[in-house]
């Protein structure tokens, strides 16, 4: 329960796991935001292992919608829902920006990168001691995309930074969920 309760909470991330990327204003503002995902989109939302399979978990449901320049996410129907918007970073590549739906926008958002496989997405969940540790792997540090430790969070200060630790993050590590197109 706890980890579909984890899923369910997270736009493109795993939003209620310990240290997230997050800004503490809109990287992603709606003029320069991108709408891939049809408005009313059901996805089967299937956490992955290391090896990039299916867990065997029971998937969330998500329903994705449009309400003028943000999306909003719910899963299980029941779920707390999620708002945000996205941004092509490189072809098929989306920078995802989310919040809760009721949060205070001075509350900030949290990043994710989508992949978009057909009709399928393809999470990296942007977890800051996963990316800190698979960062001091490849010699890179923090300071080389412009990002900060907060607490346990990895606070990200303008899109440019944002950016190159996403397309890192895809070139080095791995999805942790895939988005399923029902």
């Amino acid at each position: 329960m706890i980890r579909s309760f984890r899923l369910a909470a997270a736009f493109a991330a795993l939003l209620l796991l310990g240290g997230c990327f997050v800004s503490t204003t809109d990287l992603i503002p709606a003029a320069d935001a991108d709408y891939p995902v049809a408005d009313d989109a059901r996805f089967a939302l299937h956490a992955l292992d290391e090896d990039g399979a299916r867990t065997g978990a029971k998937p969330g449901i998500a329903h994705v919608s449009r309400d003028g320049d943000r999306y909003t996410m719910v899963v299980n129907d029941h779920g707390k829902p999620f708002t945000g918007r996205m941004k092509e970073i490189a072809p098929g590549l989306y920078a995802v920006m989310a919040r809760e739906a009721d949060g205070d926008p001075v509350d900030g958002n949290l990043y994710a990168l989508l992949e978009r496989d057909g009709a399928d997405w393809k999470r990296w969940g942007m977890v800051c001691p996963e990316f800190v540790s698979l960062a001091e792997r490849r010699g890179v540090r923090l300071s080389d995309f412009g990002i900060t430790l907060e607490s346990s969070d990895c606070a990200v200060k303008d899109f440019a930074s944002l950016t190159k630790a996403l397309l890192f993050a895809h070139e080095f590590g791995k999805p942790d969920a895939v988005y399923v197109a029902e």
